[in-house]
């Protein structure tokens, strides 16, 4: 691959984000997210040959587990493994045993990709989005014990 890193976003790289995020574009609770995520440390970035292509939302605030709460890859860097790093890099940082996601029934690219990195689904939510179930997903995460 390319050369892809992965690092903690800083409060600098709010209008990356916001530019690269397609809901931040038309939605200004997404913008309010992103500034609460940042300030929360609770965004990685993925930049590949030194572009801004991806960032991820984890956190430890679902029900008391980790949880994935959004994974986002620029449409000009979808399909180069930008998602997969975010994810495996999420799998690495999570202080628990297992991590949790979610996605839209519609978003079978995710699906696939959660599943082809382990994740099990564990439930579904309806009414989040008119019509559009969030199916939850579920990992193990192999720690340094288990490896």
């Amino acid at each position: 691959m390319s050369d892809l890193t992965i690092r903690t976003a800083l409060t600098a790289d709010e209008i990356a984000l916001a530019a690269l995020d397609p809901i931040a574009a038309s939605d200004l609770q997404r913008l309010a997210d992103i500034r609460r995520w940042l300030a929360q440390g609770w965004v990685e970035i993925a930049v590949l040959n030194g572009t801004l292509a991806g960032y991820s939302v984890l956190h430890d605030h679902f029900f008391g587990r980790s949880f994935l709460e959004l994974v986002t890859v620029g449409v000009g860097f979808r399909n180069k493994g930008v998602g997969s790093a975010l994810i495996a890099h999420a799998l690495s940082k999570s202080h628990a045993a297992e991590l949790w996601t979610s996605t839209n029934q519609s978003n079978l690219a995710m699906q696939k990709l959660l599943t082809r990195l382990g994740f099990i689904q564990s439930g579904t939510i309806e009414n989040l989005d008119a019509g559009d179930p969030e199916l939850i997903f579920r990992a193990v995460v192999q720690t340094q014990n288990q490896a």
